[in-house]
């Protein structure tokens, strides 16, 4: 009887660290499985129902990526909630992920009728301004820096150092282009001609967006100081307006104003009160903030290499400021 006694406890306690590694396991696969879902299917991971809130979308930092955000915008796309307000800090970023963000913003206007505003921090530059360029409107304060609408590649050319420390590489290629931007020799005139054709070409996608996102804005501006009626102002002309300011300069939210680059002056309530009066909500409207989707950044984080993975190339076209 004694031994018995003894040795209950020590069985239920096993049991009991049995179950709990059981259930950690369980816990633990149930989250993969959801974020594998999640990540495979793009299925919202809330929704967003209620008509008469303003949904809240923040892009903070450089634009690296667009998944996460897109994503969002086509999560607040098939909700009920008729306005999307975007607050902007961000000095630009890759070409493509602003081109995405661009697009599916327009899609949320042309296709759903959805009324997006843009909502200016303190930096909403390059492709900053690229993605806001695409809202119904722009607010942003009379310090805010804006504008940089340009593009920019760079990577470091260190030959000489290499010449001086007894280092050379030896290279075997396919074609003639196939290492530009190596950066252990200096660059071709043939090479510099390549690549400054490929900035001029996606420019001139920048240039076209703005003037396609803003048109009316810059009508508005032109007419007055051509004495036209705005729609007699051509697209020839605010495309002339917009290159004129396009070779990389910021703004200030007063000079950005001034030239039809914003469309007001005001903080994030200013933004807010002009959503809510635009979209028709009455009283005080809820802010509904969608956060990012963390999950990737997790799952990132666990495995070796995470985000630099994307970083390894050795060359990077950017709608980037500074």
């Amino acid at each position: 009887m004694t031994t018995l006694t003894e040795n209950k406890p020590k069985s239920n306690r096993s049991l009991w660290i049995l179950l709990g590694i059981l259930g950690f396991f369980f816990l633990f696969s149930l989250a993969v499985a959801f974020w594998a879902f999640h990540r495979i299917m793009g299925k919202p991971m809330t929704m967003l129902s209620d008509s008469g809130e303003i949904t809240l979308l923040e892009i903070d930092g450089p634009i690296e990526s667009s998944d996460d955000t897109v994503r969002r915008i086509k999560r607040f796309r098939k909700s009920d909630n008729k306005v999307l307000l975007i607050r902007l800090n961000t000095p630009g970023g890759g070409v493509a992920p602003s081109q995405e963000i661009y697009t599916e913003i327009k899609r949320a206007r042309e296709e759903n009728k959805k009324i997006v505003i843009a909502s200016v921090s303190s930096l909403c530059a390059s492709g900053g301004y690229y993605i806001a360029s695409a809202c119904d409107r722009i607010i942003a304060n009379p310090g805010s820096v804006t504008g940089s609408i340009g593009v920019i590649a760079q990577w470091p050319e260190a030959s000489a150092l290499l010449k001086k420390v007894g280092v050379r590489f030896e290279t075997i290629k396919s074609g003639t282009f196939k290492d530009t931007g190596n950066f252990d020799r200096p660059m071709t005139p043939a090479e510099r001609l390549y690549m400054q054709s490929t900035i001029n070409d996606v420019f001139d996608q920048f240039v076209e967006d703005v003037v396609s996102g803003r048109k009316a804005a810059f009508q508005a501006i032109l007419a007055k100081r051509l004495g036209k009626k705005a729609s007699q102002v051509t697209t020839a002309e605010v495309r002339a307006h917009v290159k004129q300011w396009a070779d990389g300069r910021v703004f200030t939210g007063r000079m950005a104003l001034r030239e039809g680059f914003i469309d007001s002056l005001g903080n994030y309530y200013d933004a807010v009160k002009l959503a809510a009066d635009l979209g028709g909500l009455k009283g005080d409207p809820k802010i509904r903030q969608d956060r990012p989707v963390k999950w990737d950044e997790l799952f990132d984080s666990m495995v070796p290499g995470g985000v630099a993975v994307r970083r390894l190339g050795n060359m990077q076209i950017d709608y980037r400021a500074f």
